[in-house]
C-alpha cells in the first residue's frame, strides 16, 4: 500500500518485522512504526540485564515512542517542514526518552534498563536518522549497487575501529563488539546521533537490530532490499529469511522503506 503523510513530498511503501531467531528463547526486538508521522524504528533490549531489563526496556521504548514522535510531529510546519529542525526535535525527546529510562532505576553504577534505539523520520525530501546504540540505519539509492552505513556503532568494537586497533571485518566477531558505550537508559544526559539524508523516488532505507547485519553481509543487502518491487512485507521476509540461515543467533528485526514518486 501507498504510504503519505503531510510531512513527506514523496509517496513510500514500508514494511517491519521482527523474529526471534533460531537460538533465543524470547525476542527483545521491537519495531515502531508510525506511518501517519512517517516514522519507524527498532529497539533491541540489552542482554545481560537483571530480570530481563533489555526486553522491559525495549518493549517500554515500543509503547511510548509513538506519543512520543506524535508531539514531535505536532511541532513541525506541515506546510514547510525542515528536516533540521525535525532532526533537532528527534534529537532532544530521544535524549529525554532515554534520560527518563534512566530515572527509571539506573545509576552511574548498576544498570538494570537498557535497549538500543534506531529510527529514521521521513521529512521533506530528506531522511531523519537517529541512533543510540548499535542497531543500523543504511540507505541505498536507487541506482546503485553499494548501501551506505548512514549510522554510527555506539560500541566499543566500533571505537577500537576509529582508533585504528581493529578492521571493520574483525569488529563484526570481537567480544567488544557486545559492549555498547551509548543506548537508551544510558547514564544522563543521553547524546544521540542525527543524520540527515537526502532522498529521492527508487532509493530504499533500512533500519535494523545487529541480529540481522550480524548474520547478513552488507554487501547481500541490496540485492535482498530490491527482492520485491512493491510488496515490502516479502523485503522484511527475505531480510530476515536470511539472517535466520546465516544462524539466527539473535532476534532479528527488519524496517524496509522504498521512497516512490
Amino acid at each position: 500500500m501507498r504510504l503519505h503523510t503531510p510531512f513527506f513530498r514523496y509517496g513510500f511503501h514500508a514494511a517491519t518485522q521482527t523474529d526471534t531467531g533460531r537460538r533465543r528463547a524470547s525476542n527483545q526486538d521491537v519495531a515502531v512504526s508510525c506511518p501517519a508521522e512517517g516514522f519507524y524504528a527498532v529497539s533491541d533490549g540489552m542482554g545481560g540485564l537483571p530480570c530481563n531489563g533489555g526486553g522491559i526496556t525495549s518493549h517500554m521504548i515500543g509503547k511510548v515512542l509513538p506519543l512520543i514522535i506524535r508531539d514531535a510531529a505536532a511541532l513541525l510546519d506541515t506546510e514547510q517542514p525542515v528536516p533540521e529542525h525535525a532532526a533537532e526535535l528527534l534529537e532532544q525527546h530521544v535524549r529525554l526518552l532515554s534520560d527518563n529510562i534512566y530515572d527509571m532505576g539506573n545509576s552511574e553504577r548498576h544498570i538494570f534498563y537498557g535497549a538500543t534505539l534506531s529510527g529514521v523520520w521521513l521529512v521533506d525530501r530528506h531522511a531523519v536518522f537517529v541512533n543510540l546504540g548499535d542497531s543500523r540505519g543504511y540507505y541505498l539509492p536507487s541506482r546503485s549497487k553499494k548501501i551506505s552505513q548512514v549510522t554510527a556503532d555506539h560500541n566499543l568494537a566500533a571505537l577500537l575501529v576509529d582508533l585504528g586497533e581493529l578492521s571493520k571485518a574483525e569488529a563484526g566477531s570481537h567480544p567488544s563488539s557486545s559492549q555498547l558505550l551509548q543506548f537508551a537508559g544510558m547514564p544522563a544526559p543521553a547524546k544521540p546521533d542525527v543524520y540527515v539524508c537526502e532522498v529521492h523516488p527508487g532509493d530504499r532505507l533500512l533500519v535494523c537490530s545487529d541480529g540481522l547485519y550480524g548474520m547478513v553481509d552488507d554487501a547481500r543487502l541490496p540485492r535482498l532490499m530490491r527482492s520485491a518491487k512493491r510488496n515490502p512485507d516479502t523485503v522484511c521476509r527475505h531480510l530476515i529469511g536470511e539472517a535466520n540461515a546465516g544462524g539466527g543467533r539473535d532476534n532479528i528485526s527488519a524496517v524496509y522503506l522504498k521512497i516512490l514518486k
